[in-house]
């Protein structure tokens, strides 16, 4: 079958496609190709347009925002995604972001090189441990909980959480506090961890309302989707300091530009989106998108086939 991919995928996984497929890399000849491999490509009505020949759009990762679904099915095209195979390395991101913000590593390590400081440790880079705080998450799917698993067994933290398909007894039964309201968790919360999917629902809707009901103390993380924190509330609630600070791993219009407003704040840090991008995560990926590929080219069942 003929492959259109465009993005890099771990090596293992493209040479086993390469020795079964033909890939094709050129998008003049997009129109030839079997499937889509797609990290972050906009598959939308244009392009599927383009694909005469398309019977699989293939997700390396979790999240299909990107792809017009209903348009997709009108054609007959089917798509799957590869969930779960990158979650533990986004969650090892998350804790990271955590102490990495807590403790001022970023701000303390950019003054110093900028020769803004000539003592160890001074008092404005006073830090803050993380252990036997509050993390709250709003979505509880497979990165949200192994966060919460790293954090309540290394860290001894207290883990709230909301979703709309969570119950008392699910979260009984996860090991977590169970909040009625998003607002629960903004107003308990030392450290909010944003984990739900981006659709018409999510746009925007972390804003000035459930930021502002933060402690002043308290973090905001984000490695889901961007668009689903309004990003201009969230730098007037930062620059005003009116809460401790945020990380994220995504933001609405990637790439960002240099001079983006929230990278010009010292109680903000970012990645850029790079949350899935280990070694083994993308052999995860990799290996489970060449094994689905393969399932659906012998009309075998695939877990993950969508529709």
């Amino acid at each position: 079958m003929k492959i259109f991919l465009v993005e890099s995928i771990h090596p293992s996984a493209y040479q086993l496609l390469k020795e079964r497929h033909q890939i094709i890399d050129d998008y003049s000849l997009i129109h030839t190709c079997d499937i889509v491999i797609s990290r972050n490509l906009r598959i939308d009505k244009v392009f599927l347009d383009k694909c005469i020949d398309l019977k699989l759009i293939v997700i390396h990762g979790t999240g299909y925002d990107d792809v017009d679904t209903e348009y997709a099915k009108k054609k007959g095209i089917h798509l799957f995604n590869t969930p779960g195979q990158n979650a533990l390395s986004v969650a090892e991101l998350i804790v990271t972001m955590m102490l990495q913000i807590s403790r001022q590593t970023t701000l303390l390590y950019n003054d110093y090189k900028d020769n803004k400081i000539s003592r160890v440790a001074p008092i404005q880079y006073l830090g803050h441990e993380i252990s036997y705080k509050t993390f709250g998450i709003i979505g509880v799917g497979d990165i949200a909980l192994k966060t919460a698993e790293i954090l309540k067994t290394g860290f001894h933290m207290i883990i709230l959480g909301y979703s709309p398909s969570l119950t008392r007894e699910k979260a009984k039964q996860l090991g977590i506090q169970y909040c009625e309201t998003i607002e629960d968790v903004f107003k308990n919360a030392d450290y909010i961890s944003i984990g739900c999917s981006l659709n018409n629902q999510t746009y925007h809707m972390i804003d000035s309302h459930y930021l502002s009901l933060m402690k002043p103390t308290a973090y905001l993380i984000n490695t889901s989707r961007g668009a689903i924190v309004n990003e201009s509330d969230l730098y007037n609630i930062l620059k005003d300091k009116k809460i401790a600070g945020a990380a994220v791993d995504v933001l609405e219009n990637e790439p960002i530009v240099y001079n983006h407003p929230l990278l010009q704040l010292d109680n903000f840090i970012y990645t850029p989106h790079i949350g899935g991008s280990t070694d083994e995560a993308l052999l995860r990926v990799g290996m489970m998108l060449v094994e689905s590929i393969e399932k659906f080219e012998n009309d075998e069942i695939c877990e993950h086939l969508l529709f």
